[in-house]
């Protein structure tokens, strides 16, 4: 089942919000349904729940955001939304309780698989995390890759930084919206940082909730800012950043650093290449 997480469905809705269960009688708070031609531990198709939607609806398309394993029990379950991001796992627990207080589960969350096994040493997570955007904003520009139906690319774009987030904008018409639409999940490099990250398709750089991004773009990228982001199908997209490595030397002595976004901390793990 791990395998579907991050991934994109369509959630067939076979119980709407407010409807009442065939035979325990109690009534489904949220949409709930299954995943067509598919098999779960049951024999049946995989179920799977949807958050984030407040009317009954008869099918959804949506992301994989976590999995609920049944400790007791041979059926699993997805959870579904529209952003990767959008809950925890407290609140995924809060929101199937209705079903899902019956059995004794475990709730794996897309945002684990981000999550790397690191046996180094914790070092400072604010001063990596500075490094690592003040080396963002000083180069300007940073590779992008993306995927799509195992179609892997990569490109150079102009990119800002505000907070902690990396920001550029691009076209509806081109291929890398397409991919990010479909996939959110992104990967970028700029010198020897590795970043894992989620994107977002924002509005026209001119929409009011890009404010911050226009003002920046303009001052940074002032030639890109001149020949696009007026046009009509220019839109922003936002990265927020996962995971982030890098590769660094200490008197001759390689070592990689991590940044582990989700749970603010940093590691350093010493790399032996004499083997």
């Amino acid at each position: 089942m791990e395998e579907y997480l991050g991934k994109k469905v369509v959630v067939v809705i076979d119980r709407p919000l407010g409807s009442k269960h065939p035979e325990h009688e109690f009534i489904y708070p949220i949409n709930y349904g299954y995943l067509s031609n598919t098999v779960s531990g049951d024999g049946e198709e995989i179920d799977a729940y949807v958050l984030g939607e407040f009317k009954p609806l008869e099918s959804y398309e949506g992301y994989v955001i976590a999995i609920i394993q049944r400790k007791d029990d041979n059926e699993d379950k997805l959870v579904v939304s529209k952003d990767l991001n959008m809950y925890n796992r407290d609140q995924i627990r809060a929101l199937v309780e209705f079903q899902e207080r019956f059995f004794e589960t475990e709730i794996i969350m897309y945002e684990d698989e981000t999550r790397k096994d690191i046996d180094g040493e914790l070092i400072e997570f604010d001063t990596l995390k500075r490094e690592f955007l003040e080396l963002v904003r000083a180069k300007k520009f940073i590779v992008l890759a993306i995927s799509k139906d195992n179609r892997v690319t990569a490109r150079s774009i102009s990119c800002v930084v505000i907070d902690s987030k990396i920001y550029f904008q691009t076209d509806r018409t081109f291929l890398k919206y397409e991919q990010i639409k479909s996939n959110p999940n992104v990967a970028l490099c700029v010198d020897n940082f590795q970043i894992e990250g989620y994107a977002k398709i924002k509005g026209h750089p001119f929409a009011e909730e890009n404010k911050n991004f226009i003002e920046v773009f303009r001052e940074i990228h002032s030639g890109s800012f001149n020949a696009y982001s007026h046009m009509e199908n220019e839109v922003v997209i936002e990265v927020d950043p996962k995971f982030v490595t890098v590769w660094k030397y200490e008197d001759g002595q390689p070592f990689m650093e991590f940044l582990d976004f989700r749970n603010e901390k940093a590691y350093r793990k010493y790399y032996d290449n004499s083997k």
